[in-house]
């Protein structure tokens, strides 16, 4: 049985690189048979005052349609590549450090992410593999729709043998509702008004364009193998593709 369907990681034009509404977000979700939108908006964007109205207009747009969720998007002086996503955010929050984001998101926030770890190369400070909810492994901004990042689900694998609670998660890190990358969360039940305690508990699946996969990630080395070696193909024809754009651009800026 297929429960609610969610999307992780979601950027509005309250983010000042977000090109969508909360109204767009709606439709996005109305159009795609969402149920819920988990906003992670950019917080060096915000200060109180703007949260709280944030707050509001959410709950607002929420009415009676797909639930759009308040959330943040953390990064720290001092810890390059670190973003520390804090979904279901209730109240302002302002940590200094990532251990300020724990303790700030406790009891405030109600599911933690450690988002695309490949800009922080794959190294989370000590201590919050023993707070966070979860690690994102399929980044559809950075990996692609196409495949997850072997080296963030390496991650994941790692962090559980201490601590079996910390899930996997794959994230839209959506900004353009127009070039939608296709990621999902698919609850197994509950109700998606209340999402979290089902996440926390693994009790998903997360869905892309081209695999579904259980949140806790226990393959054995062969299948990850398997998904370095894909992984490895794709990211060289992007490449290709990313070079001949350039020489193709720089051509016709020439001619101009």
């Amino acid at each position: 049985m297929t429960g609610p369907v969610g999307v992780l990681h979601v950027h509005s034009d309250y983010s000042r690189d977000g090109l969508d509404s909360l109204e767009a977000l709606r439709t996005f979700a109305l159009d795609r048979g969402i149920a819920f939108v988990c906003l992670t908006d950019h917080a060096e964007d915000f200060d109180r005052a703007k949260f709280e109205e944030y707050l509001i207009r959410c709950r607002e747009v929420s009415a009676g349609g797909p639930l759009l969720f308040p959330g943040l998007e953390f990064r720290f002086a001092g810890f390059p590549g670190l973003h520390l996503l804090a979904l279901g955010l209730r109240a302002w929050m302002e940590p200094a450090t990532p251990l300020d984001f724990l303790a700030q998101a406790s009891g405030n926030a109600e599911f933690t992410i450690v988002a695309h770890p490949l800009l922080c190369r794959y190294e989370i400070p000590e201590g919050i593999g023993a707070g966070i909810d979860a690690i994102e492994v399929w980044n559809a901004a950075y990996n692609t729709r196409w495949l997850p990042d072997p080296r963030a689900i390496a991650l994941l694998q790692q962090l559980r043998r201490q601590r079996p609670a910390i899930v996997g998660v794959a994230g839209l890190d959506q900004h353009d509702a127009s070039n939608d990358r296709e990621t999902r969360v698919v609850l197994h039940q509950g109700d998606p008004r209340n999402p979290w305690e089902t996440l926390r508990a693994g009790r998903f699946e997360n869905r892309g364009r081209t695999l579904r996969f259980d949140p806790r990630m226990e393959w054995a080395p062969w299948r990850l193998a398997l998904l370095r070696g894909a992984r490895w193909g794709l990211d060289r024809v992007e490449r290709v593709q990313d070079r001949l754009v350039r020489r193709l651009r720089r051509a016709r800026s020439g001619r101009r």
